[in-house]
């Protein structure tokens, strides 16, 4: 009985370092993958090199500062990662997805809009895709018309045929199946963007605030490009471009699974991509070796 109360104070050491290590890993685990991460690694060693260097020589008046202005970190996280805050809280009002496709499915699905985006191209019609992964884009259909029909080259050609009624707005496949056309998505805001014509904005905007992979045709050029977590890659070839679609529905394709229907515009019914964003990033990471 003597040794109950150090038993039962070890125990609790041990559980708060547990609670206090497991959500500080998957918080550094998670902040790793953001692009703010080096931007905040990088000040913090500045912070800290700073607040050695005052206490070494005694400087008086940078301590002060530093301690003062220790408060403000947590405003300092919000604006570095505001991208990744709006991502996590849009979400939590949202869906996620987690119906599967079958492999050959998939395949098709891949070869009907790499069909799609080939023609587009060659008759320089503009165009924008967003292909929906994990996270639901029904919030981001503002405008658009819901259409629930097979993934199809030649009635995605009809949709973004100039003069037709939905041709000047996106539209979003879910699995194997066009869900929505004519979508006004949010447009990116930065100033680096500015230089962008709207299609490209708004391909940039919406993979910014969501898992999505957007591909864009531009009617100018007839050039293709992929828009992924808010990067934008142009110049894609039809090789590279069919490599990113068979990454993105790769991960959904694993296992055998019943035929995919978007059932309703809840945003319920897409491929689970919970280990694609990986695949997808090292795609268009290979992609790029094509310049």
């Amino acid at each position: 009985m003597s040794h109950l109360p150090a038993v039962v104070a070890l125990l609790k050491a041990v559980l708060q370092i547990v609670l206090l290590a497991v959500p500080l890993y998957y918080l550094l685990k998670f902040l790793r993958r953001t692009r703010g991460f080096p931007i905040l690694a990088g000040l913090l060693a500045v912070l800290l090199a700073l607040y050695g260097a005052a206490r070494l020589v005694d400087l008086e008046v940078l301590r002060w500062l530093l301690s003062h202005g220790a408060p403000w970190l947590p405003l300092l996280l919000v604006v570095v990662f505001q991208p990744e805050l709006r991502r996590i809280f849009a979400n939590l009002g949202g869906t996620r997805s987690r119906a599967t496709l079958r492999k050959e499915t998939a395949a098709g699905v891949v070869s009907q809009l790499a069909k799609a985006v080939e023609a587009l191209q060659e008759e320089k019609i503009g165009a924008i895709l967003a292909i929906e992964r994990e996270e639901s884009l029904a919030p981001f259909t503002t405008g658009g018309r819901w259409i629930d029909a097979p993934v199809n080259a030649e009635l995605l050609l009809t949709v973004f045929y100039p003069g037709t009624a939905l041709h000047d707005g996106g539209v979003v496949i879910r699995g194997d199946r066009i869900a929505w056309a004519g979508c006004i998505f949010p447009l990116a805001m930065d100033e680096r963007r500015r230089a962008f014509g709207t299609r490209h904005r708004a391909a940039v905007g919406l993979s910014d605030r969501t898992d999505a992979i957007v591909v864009v045709v531009s009617e100018e050029t007839g050039r293709v490009s992929v828009a992924y977590r808010g990067e934008l890659l142009r110049g894609v070839s039809h090789n590279s471009l069919v490599q990113i679609l068979g990454a993105a529905f790769e991960a959904g394709a694993e296992a055998p699974a019943p035929e995919l229907s978007a059932a309703a515009p809840g945003g319920k019914d897409a491929p689970d991509s919970a280990a694609a964003p990986d695949r997808v990033a090292r795609a268009i990471e290979a992609a790029k070796e094509d310049f």
